[in-house]
């Protein structure tokens, strides 16, 4: 995310979302190779993240996401990693 973003942008993401166009977060073809690269790392951050939050498991909370009318496995990849993007765009501007 560093890498890829300014801090500007990066405060953006943070506040209005990772939904919201951003390069490379955009198409379901970016958030699916991001989804594959970084699977394991994604779904460590969001058991631990459902946990902290008090859900039964990482689907019961994924299902409270902004835009979590999900018809396929590409959707939850994308909120997956939209979630992870805008968690780590939080930890690096707070």
């Amino acid at each position: 995310m560093k890498a890829n973003f300014s801090k500007n942008e990066l405060s953006d993401i943070a506040q209005h979302g990772a939904n919201s166009g951003w390069h490379g977060l955009t198409w379901y073809t970016d958030t699916s190779k991001l989804y594959s690269k970084f699977k394991d790392e994604l779904w460590e951050l969001l058991t631990k993240e459902s946990e902290n939050c008090g859900y039964k498991n990482p689907f019961e909370f994924i299902s409270t996401f902004r835009h979590a009318d999900i018809c396929s496995a590409q959707e939850v990849e994308c909120l997956i990693v939209w979630f992870a993007a805008e968690n780590v765009a939080h930890e690096l501007t707070v």
